[in-house]
């Protein structure tokens, strides 16, 4: 597994639409879990019973993301960074096909968390926040939010966005992006993996702008019609145990 790390900002990408949300300051440390379930076998009568595994566990990441707008003329931190990372915890994509029994229930955008090599396609299972600090005005100048992340597995018909999918399997085509249009944005568009569209087309920051390009859309488990994409449409080419690890950033927030 690569370390999170590295000088570029930790990002959280929207699978469902490209909606991005970028840190202040890169976590001092990150901490990722996997547990796994083991059970003892029926055997009577041995003295040490062999163990069964039964099943995993998502994997799971916490760390603690800091804001300050003391540098920024006292900002009210809440609406300038808070609010904005609460929004990703918002209940408004409507669930895609094969993912859940209840379709009309909406739930939050599954995302894609990137730090240096270190990416998870997650959701947000909590954000606490604390604010520590406060100006004369009394707006919140400072806050530290303790975030924690759940591994998510995409459905394997699974549509960003919540459609639900006119064919079993989509033709390759091509798609041309639109003004100031991201890898991110144009795989949500579509409906299909940020990362398996960046590859196709071998494009490394799904961030980068590809205004004008031509872009390969590469075959995917389901398809979604025009107006569930929002317009776009693509045109043919032809007991438990665990295990924990933590990583520690000595220099502190950056």
């Amino acid at each position: 597994m690569p370390l999170p790390g590295g000088s570029s900002k930790a990002k959280f990408i929207s699978l469902d639409d490209g909606l991005m949300f970028e840190v202040q300051y890169n976590p001092k440390d990150f901490k990722v879990n996997k547990a796994m379930t083991w059970e003892e076998s029926s055997t009577q009568g041995d003295d040490a019973n062999t163990l069964q595994f039964q099943k995993g566990a998502p994997m799971t990441a916490s760390f603690e993301l800091m804001f300050d707008t003391t540098a920024d003329g006292n900002q009210n931190v809440q609406s300038t960074w808070v609010n904005s990372l609460l929004a990703l915890t918002n209940a408004e994509v409507k669930p895609g096909k094969g993912e859940a029994k209840e379709l009309d229930k909406k739930r939050p955008r599954a995302l894609m968390f990137q730090w240096g090599g270190f990416v998870m396609d997650c959701v947000i299972e909590s954000v606490n926040v604390t604010y520590l600090m406060f100006s004369s005005s009394g707006d919140a100048v400072r806050a530290s939010c303790q975030v924690q992340l759940k591994e998510w597995t995409k459905p394997k018909a699974f549509v960003p966005g919540g459609g639900t999918g006119s064919n079993e399997v989509a033709s390759e085509g091509l798609v041309v992006a639109r003004g100031g249009e991201t890898i991110a944005q144009i795989a949500a568009s579509v409906g299909v993996d940020v990362r398996a569209l960046a590859r196709a087309n071998g494009i490394s920051d799904p961030l980068a702008d590809c205004t004008g390009k031509t872009l390969k859309v590469p075959r995917v488990s389901a398809s979604v019609s025009a107006n569930e994409r929002g317009g776009r449409a693509s045109v043919s080419a032809a007991g438990i145990g665990s295990a924990s690890t933590s990583w520690g950033r000595g220099g502190g927030r950056r």
